[in-house]
């Protein structure tokens, strides 16, 4: 039986980020719409007027023009995949959203739910390594997940359409300033929350000043507290981790030294083996006959 098409036109992925932190992370769809996969641990989603909980594994839809900010527990770092999408068009409801109501909600997709943790690990493949045809299929991958998400809206026990309750007080989410302060008062320091996020993302291509922007200081004084606590510069960590993590690849698989490269988070398979034989006075193809 024929049924008729739920999206009336080809969503786009204006842009995305994949973020680690325990600062609040802002959420500006500025004209487009928002999904946000919590993709480990906890958080409150705050705007002025409204306050959701999210847990690991739930998505929170935020419409377009909607401003809101992801707020982690103290002290506990969440890490939240944000896709911006456009051209996001379902049938009989107004442009950008996924439910009647212009208001952004939780959808809490079951974390044993393969299907959609399947499709952003593609969607999230295609994005980081651009290639021929990748927009043609992050954008196919896009109605995929938006269609799981409206089926899963459809089973809902209380769907964002219905009457919602009184109002939750909300108070202000705080500045990544006194967010900052707590955090060092929890025991964590820009130091460590530097080392945590390069060990999470050693495979994006990462600069000092990327790093410096995770934890809201100069690039000059997070190289000075990073080599003082962890004994190396921010960027030699990032090539550590990289190294450590290609040594495992070329242990425990059979991936050739090109993939194994592109996955630690270098495009250029020669430039990879140079810095592998600098690091471990091994070639890659001999360190894995040795080993």
């Amino acid at each position: 039986m024929n049924m008729p098409s739920v999206l009336l036109d080809i969503p786009q992925l204006a842009s995305w980020c994949d973020w680690t932190g325990i600062d609040p992370l802002p959420i500006s769809p500025v004209g487009r719409s928002c999904l946000v996969w919590l993709r480990s641990g906890s958080a409150e989603a705050r705007s002025a007027q409204h306050l959701l909980t999210l847990k690991e594994g739930m998505f929170l839809f935020v419409p377009p023009n909607a401003e809101m900010a992801l707020q982690p527990p103290p002290g506990l770092p969440l890490r939240a995949i944000v896709f911006y999408v456009a051209n996001l068009r379902v049938q009989g409801l107004p442009p950008g959203l996924l439910t009647a109501r212009e208001l952004p909600f939780v959808i809490p997709v079951k974390p044993d739910h393969m299907q959609f943790k399947r499709v952003l690990e593609d969607i999230l493949y295609e994005a980081r390594t651009p290639q021929l045809g990748s927009q043609d299929i992050i954008s196919s991958l896009l109605r995929t997940l938006i269609i799981h998400c409206l089926r899963e809206l459809a089973t809902y026990e209380h769907p964002p359409d219905a009457p919602v309750p009184s109002a939750v007080p909300v108070q202000p989410a705080q500045s990544p300033e006194s967010s900052r302060a707590r955090n060092q008062e929890n025991g964590f320091s820009v130091a460590q929350n530097v080392k945590v996020y390069i060990e999470q993302h050693y495979d994006l291509e990462l600069s000092l000043s990327d790093l410096a922007q995770q934890v809201f200081v100069s690039p000059y004084h997070l190289a000075h507290v990073f080599k003082e606590e962890v004994g190396m510069s921010p960027i030699q960590y990032l090539i550590k981790c990289r190294i450590d993590e290609a040594k495992r690849l070329l242990i425990e698989t059979e991936q050739s030294v090109r993939d194994i490269a592109l996955k630690v988070g270098y495009p250029n398979a020669n430039y990879f083996n140079l810095l592998f034989s600098k690091m471990t006075g091994h070639s890659p193809g001999k360190y894995r006959k040795h080993k």
